[in-house]
């Protein structure tokens, strides 16, 4: 609300906007928050041959590890190679030549080698966990695969046209025996074994052969199938496992594969001469889509072939040298005309007043040179969405329409400061320029009638955006100010007043001198506002959440606050908030809770940071049967008054009465002598005014940093204090209170072995990498090689006389190298005829 009681509407999310057509001509660029003309290439036609894409499908897709190591089939050699690590090739799979060459083959996201051969799908592990094994399902022949991040396959099977998806994995080798029979084990050992499931209810229509699939990195699989007349369409698999309706891909006839570019981005081959992929965005619900603006072109030596199964973007295409990735070539290419409005799914802007009559709008935009902006408004007593082209009302914004003939048409005008709001920066994310970029206004208007002004409790928008194909302007917000503060009515006599009322005020025709009057004072009173409201909303330059950035400083040093130069902007605003209780509370356990809780964002009400004074630490694991342990103040038990020595098991534990630093714990009122109170005295020394703060080694090392520069600025002088790392949500054999000692947080991933970080039985994994070429990290993981070479033995002749001893000597026996004979066994072989 203005200095006038005027109240605005806004227009500025997504889903506040109905972009017209299909697809349609405008986008939204949830990045930047702006409505803007598509990024696309309209009516570009891709020349492709069906004969040449049919032959390319039959070719067989090589993949990709995470490590950029590349496997292909060499159909001479009737066996699988890896390259990659090293110069050079070699031979990581045979699987035999009655089985025939596979179909397809992909790298999971799991570390397992999937190949579709001979009607079934192979599972080969590159960390060698388990033997090779296979899975099928009746009536379903595997023909092209897509990696799921989440471990598995899809499957897609063209001949029966239907998915299928693979889970689940082999049990590793045991490196012991199998269990006795009297061992009680489940009736399956493994939770989780490899299976083919076929999804029953996914088809295509007759007309429709499914040709392709590729799984992004967000788990969201689409499916290209050839649909009449050589159209190109695609189906998402939804939430509910259920296939999308078809999107058609224009500008192409016979794309042969896909993979995803991005999250939204989804890239085709074609079988065309020369070179690009066309790209198409996923984004919306369009039922057809045109590439996207940019380029992503094919390097020359581009072999055809479909594009190779990855685990991670962007995606690779085959080459004579090896693989390419398909890089992006940003190009201005935008749709020339687009259209939203903001009612056609969502109810128009409700002033709930019938006596409403909108005052002026104001645009929060980018338009660049040659572009224009036209705003057609609508006003109506009731939420209509039919109304007649005439009851449109034109407001134009740009340069484009500088100099155009018509005049009566309202143009809007480019203002000096960021916002309307008071002291607000606006939401346009790039500095401000003169009639290019900020913020507009103007007064509304019905041009072309007698009375200008707009009434209607009800208003209507219409967007119509101009661009020249090569820039586009962008709207960030748009506001509609009302009901209209008339200066004629509120300041000057009745004179002045406007004295044409309907229906003569809608009729065509030139405006009344009153009203025009009544327009040209609003000039006037569109820069008095803004001035009476910065000056009536001028505490917001000194409230810690509304004070401009770079004023921050400035404002703290009102109070002597200083700010760690590392603290974001967000924390600052908060520390100025709390100021007064931080001030009040120095030096106490309760201000450096606050400091910590302010400058980890939270960190201390969700645990993560736990703040422990030392002497509390006086608590022990075992138990004085009789002794009261309750203490109501201590954040390692949060009050609780019943303790594990109420009952006998698990948790009550009997200690040792002749410890006198035990007796020291819980008895420091008991009479001592002068030994004991030594070790008393010595006990408490080592616990007084110390603190400990525990926190989650997950945290990062930065962090840690601005933790121990808190923890100094907060602690008194006679304090000391230490930050400690833990290692486990919950401390086994304390109190594990959710919150106070311990929070719960995500299951932690597995990773590999750090030396000097990781502890043995502690979460993490000795494994090799999961690597096609096994090359990499040498022999273990999966690498072929020679056996061992066997010891070479070697005795001398010994020639005796029948009767004595007789000494053999295998000194000089070799073993092979790196290796040594540690121990001899002689074996008597008697020779036939002797």
């Amino acid at each position: 609300m203005d200095a006038n009681r005027q109240k605005f509407w806004m227009l500025a999310s997504e889903n506040q906007w109905h972009r017209l057509g299909d697809p349609p001509d405008l986008e939204y660029d949830g990045d930047r928050r702006s409505l803007r003309l598509a990024h696309q290439r309209r009516f570009t036609a891709f020349a492709d041959s069906q004969t040449i894409a049919r032959d390319r499908l039959e070719l067989i897709p090589q993949t990709l590890d995470q490590y950029g190591n590349r496997a292909y089939w060499d159909s001479d050699d009737n066996s699988l190679i890896a390259t990659g690590a090293m110069k050079g090739k070699m031979v990581i799979l045979t699987p035999g030549a009655e089985t025939g060459p596979p179909t397809d083959m992909a790298m999971g996201h799991d570390g397992v080698l999937y190949m579709a051969i001979n009607g079934q799908v192979l599972l080969h592990d590159r960390r060698d966990r388990w033997d090779d094994t296979t899975v099928s399902a009746p009536e379903f022949n595997p023909w092209r695969l897509a990696a799921i991040p989440d471990g598995g396959m899809w499957v897609l099977d063209r001949v029966h046209g239907k998915l299928g998806r693979i889970q689940g994995l082999p049990y590793p080798r045991r490196p012991f025996t199998p269990y006795d029979s009297g061992v009680f084990r489940p009736c399956q050992e493994n939770p989780n074994p490899p299976r083919l499931e076929v999804l029953e209810n996914i088809g295509w229509p007759q007309d429709e052969t499914p040709v392709a699939l590729a799984c992004s990195l967000e788990g969201k699989l689409a499916v290209l199938s050839w649909g009449p007349e050589n159209s190109a369409l695609i189906r998402c698999l939804d939430n509910s496992g259920q296939l999308t309706a078809p999107i058609r891909l224009n500008g192409v006839n016979n794309p042969y594969s896909i993979s995803w570019v991005s999250s939204q981005r989804l890239a085709v081959l074609l079988a065309m001469v020369g070179g690009e992929a066309p790209v198409y965005a996923l984004g919306d619900t369009s039922t057809s889509l045109w590439p996207v603006g940019d380029l992503y072109p094919l390097k020359q030596n581009f072999t055809g072939g479909p594009f190779l199964h990855g685990i991670h973007y962007p995606p690779y295409y085959p080459t004579v040298d090896g693989c390419r990735a398909l890089r992006q070539l940003s190009f201005p290419f935008f749709t020339k005309h687009g259209f939203a409005v903001n009612d056609q799914s969502h109810a128009p802007l409700d002033s709930g007043n019938p006596q409403m009559v909108w005052h002026r709008l104001y645009l929060e935009a980018v338009i660049p040179q040659n572009c224009g902006i036209k705003i057609w408004l609508a006003a109506t007593a009731s939420p209509a969405n039919i109304i007649a082209p005439e009851e449109w009302y034109e407001h134009r914004f740009g340069t484009l329409f500088a100099n155009q003939v018509r005049s009566d048409v309202p143009l809007g005008v480019w203002e000096r400061i960021s916002s309307e709001v008071p002291h607000h920066p606006g939401l346009v994310p790039c500095d401000r320029e003169p009639d290019r970029a900020g913020l507009f206004s103007v007064l509304i208007q019905r041009p072309g009638r007698r009375v200008r002004s707009l009434p209607g409790r009800f208003l209507h928008v219409r967007i119509e955006m101009i661009g020249n194909g090569h820039n586009t302007p962008e709207i960030f917000a748009l506001r509609a100010y009302g009901s209209r503060f008339n200066y004629v009515q509120e300041y000057l006599p009745r004179l002045y007043w406007e004295t044409t009322y309907a229906p003569e005020a809608n009729e065509a025709g030139d405006a009344t001198r009153a009203d025009f009057f009544e327009r040209f004072v609003h000039n006037m009173e569109g820069v008095l506002t803004n001035l009476e409201d910065r000056v009536a909303h001028s505490y917001l330059l000194t409230h810690p959440q509304t004070v401009p950035e770079e004023s921050l400083d400035w404002l703290g040093s009102w109070i002597g606050y200083e700010f760690d130069q590392t603290l974001p902007q967000s924390t600052r605003r908060q520390y100025l908030q709390y100021a007064a209780d931080l001030y009040r509370w120095h030096g106490t356990l309760r201000g450096l809770k606050l400091a910590l809780e302010i400058g980890t964002n939270g960190a201390v009400s969700s645990g993560e940071i736990v703040i422990l004074e030392d002497f509390r630490l006086r608590r022990t694991f075992a138990t004085i049967l009789g002794a009261d342990l309750a203490d109501e103040n201590d954040p390692l038990t949060a009050g609780a008054a019943i303790s594990g020595n109420s009952f006998v098991g698990d948790t009550l534990f009997l200690g040792d009465e002749r410890k006198k630093e035990f007796l020291a714990l819980f008895g420091a009122d008991l009479p001592t002598d002068a030994l004991e109170q030594a070790v008393l005295d010595a006990f408490f020394d080592r616990l007084a005014y110390r603190v400990t703060i525990l926190v989650h080694e997950e945290v990062e090392p930065q962090d840690l940093g601005l933790i121990e520069r808190i923890a100094a600025k907060e602690m008194p002088a006679h304090v000391e204090f230490r930050v400690l790392t833990t290692t486990h949500p919950f401390l086994v054999g304390v109190a594990a209170l959710v919150g106070v000692d311990s929070y719960l947080a995500e299951k932690v991933s597995p990773r590999a072995v750090r030396i000097g970080q990781s502890h043995v039985g502690r979460r993490d994994l000795i494994q090799g990498p999961s690597a096609l070429d096994p090359r990499l990290e040498g022999i273990g993981t999966g690498l072929p090689h020679e056996g061992t070479p066997r010891p070479v033995a070697f005795a001398r002749d010994v020639v005796v006389v029948r009767g004595q001893d007789a000494t053999l000597d295998a000194s000089d026996s070799r073993a092979s190298a790196g290796r040594r004979i540690i121990e001899y066994e002689w074996k008597y072989q008697q020779r036939s005829g002797d």
